[in-house]
């Protein structure tokens, strides 16, 4: 059962999200061979003032 945590800052559409589904999925069933039915994806949208890198935040 693969599961897939996508983290990002800022915020995406629906159609956006629905299309990262489809392509993750379909990479998994194409190349691992891995049913769509048991992916799992998350995807987690961080507000830029709580994501760093190093010392400098996104805002």
């Amino acid at each position: 059962m693969p599961y897939i945590n996508l983290k990002l800052v800022g915020t995406l559409t629906s159609e956006q999200k629905d299309e990262i589904a489809k392509q993750f999925s379909d990479t998994l069933l194409n190349v691992a061979n891995k049913p769509k039915e048991h992916t799992y994806l998350v995807i987690d949208e961080v507000s830029g003032e709580n994501w760093a890198v190093g010392d400098k935040f996104f805002k």
